[in-house]
């Protein structure tokens, strides 16, 4: 998508460097090409910006955050944003009947057509700094796609350069360490055992 691309090459990418700044531990962990799925730690809207500015223009266009649509689809022009400039993955998360339509399933189809994702394991947005509970959602996407490289990444300081219910931005630092890719089939777990070592894996410095 080139509106996608120019919006964040020229416009996300140099807000979030003039403004805040961001250093990147472990950048060589950073994916130049193929598919993956990146999980991040969840503090603040600027997290989607904040990741998606460490890609070049190239990979951009294949990369998707997963976000709610209760929030992101809550108005047509918020909505056009995230169709057309963010390029999310829509997820509903009110309650299912047996009938509907599995959860997942834009997620999946997603993947299934060779889009990477950023994906928060948490579900929601947390208190600033505090890594709350991974959802087993990953661990199930992690099962079903085991060739396709989890990267983590941890990100700090996004929940305090935009808090919650705030509109400006705030001079601080992000940080975003790249941890190693991991894939399901390298560990002998269960789904949510596998959800756990995720979890654990970003409490490691």
């Amino acid at each position: 998508m080139m509106l996608k691309s120019l919006f964040f090459t020229f416009i996300v990418k140099p807000v979030i460097i003039l403004i805040t700044g961001i250093s990147i531990k472990n950048p060589q962990n950073l994916p130049k090409s193929g598919q993956f799925i990146i999980i991040a730690n969840h503090n603040s809207h600027l997290d989607i910006m904040a990741i998606m500015s460490l890609f070049d223009s190239t990979v951009i266009r294949k990369v998707r955050p997963v976000a709610a649509s209760d929030y992101f689809f809550k108005n047509r022009i918020l909505k056009w944003i995230s169709i057309h400039l963010i390029d999310i993955v829509p997820l509903d998360r009110s309650i299912k009947h047996a009938h509907s339509t599995h959860p997942l399933q834009p997620v999946y189809d997603a993947l299934d057509q060779g889009d990477s994702l950023i994906i928060f394991p948490e579900g929601s947005r947390g208190d600033p700094e505090k890594l709350g509970r991974f959802k087993n959602g990953i661990g199930h996407l992690a099962k079903k796609y085991q060739n396709i490289d989890i990267i983590p990444i941890v990100l700090e300081e996004t929940g305090k350069c935009l808090p919650k219910n705030e509109a400006l931005l705030v001079p601080f630092i992000i940080k975003a360490e790249i941890k190693k890719p991991m894939r399901f089939k390298n560990y002998s777990l269960e789904i949510q055992d596998f959800v756990l070592k995720l979890e654990e894996n970003f409490k490691k410095g």
